[in-house]
Order: C-alpha cells, then sequence, then structure tokens
C-alpha cells in the first residue's frame, strides 16, 4: 500500500497544471516543469530535509509518503462524480459537493492552502477536510504544480491521513529538531 501511495504522490508531483498567460513560469520555472525531469527514484533519494542557508526545507514527497495513505475507491467515485457534472467543473465546489454527499455527509467542508501558512514544504498543498480538522482522517488534496498561487493546482485525489504527522510542517518543529 505504501508504494502505491509514493507513485501516486510521484504522479500528482510531475501532473502538467498548464501554463497560464497571467502565470510567470516562464520555461522551467513551474514545479511540474521542474519535477518531470525527476524519476520516481530521484524523489524517493532526495534528502527529507534540507538547509539552504537560514532556511529549512522538507521534501513534499517524503513529507506525504510518510503521513498519507492513498484511497483508490474514493478517489475513483470522485473522478465518476466530476465526469457526470463536467458541464459545470469547479474543482473546488465539486469536491466540496461530493465530500458533502459521499464521504462528509453532514459536516462542513473547509479547505486549507498552505500557501497562506508559515511552513517548510518543498511545494505548497490544498486539502479539504470535513468538520473538526481533528474530526475525519480522510482528506482530499492537491499539490500546487504551477508558479502563480493563484493557479496550477493538481487534481484532487483522496488520502488517509495521520493528523499529527500531516499537519507537522511548521518552521519552529524543524528549528528545534535540527538544533
Amino acid at each position: 500500500m505504501q508504494e502505491k501511495t509514493e507513485k501516486i504522490i510521484y504522479q500528482m508531483l510531475i501532473e502538467n497544471t498548464g501554463i497560464h498567460m497571467c502565470d510567470s513560469g516562464g520555461e522551467d520555472g513551474r514545479n511540474w516543469q521542474r519535477n518531470q525531469k525527476k524519476s520516481f527514484k530521484d524523489f524517493k533519494n532526495e534528502p527529507v530535509i534540507k538547509k539552504d542557508d537560514d532556511l529549512i526545507i522538507k521534501s513534499l514527497f517524503h513529507h506525504l509518503s510518510e503521513s498519507c495513505i492513498y484511497l483508490p475507491e474514493e478517489t475513483k467515485l470522485l473522478e465518476t462524480y466530476i465526469k457526470l457534472n463536467k458541464n459545470r467543473y469547479n474543482a473546488w465546489n465539486d469536491v466540496e459537493d461530493f465530500m458533502k454527499k459521499y464521504t462528509h455527509s453532514g459536516k462542513k467542508i473547509n479547505c486549507l492552502y498552505t500557501y497562506n501558512e508559515d511552513n517548510v514544504l518543498s511545494q505548497d498543498i490544498q486539502f479539504l477536510y470535513g468538520g473538526d480538522i481533528y474530526e475525519s482522517d480522510v482528506i482530499a488534496l492537491c499539490i500546487h504544480n504551477g508558479c502563480d498561487a493563484r493557479g496550477g493546482l493538481t487534481d484532487y485525489k483522496f488520502f488517509k491521513i495521520d493528523y499529527d504527522t500531516f499537519l507537522n510542517w511548521t518552521p519552529e518543529y524543524y528549528e528545534e529538531e535540527a538544533a
């Protein structure tokens, strides 16, 4: 199961999220463009933590691999749901609607985007969860693969997570660990 999760994370990291005229990514500036030059083995072998001057960077591949388990059935149901509603596709709204109906019935769906958080992750992620953040260990996750933070998000996939590990992206934690 862990290898399947790692391969899905790798596929998400190399997913082409397109080019937009307002996106300042240039020829190689988008995450997906840089990531597509790396193999699965490259991601597995990269250091979990890198120090760049005073900056601590944690590999998103390793962070997700250690805190997530891919849920293929839920992801397939979401993909089917989106295909059936393709004329009104809006990623966040469709995923939210799906979660309200099927995975988190009766709960308020919340969204967290690490771009808006102080974090050490090598790339930003966005995820939706139901109710209180610790109330459900199933999330819909996408990775920011673009250049501009307003777009360039991968397709959502469902994962079961260990919140204590998953939410552990604050610089303070890693500064203490590195000391």
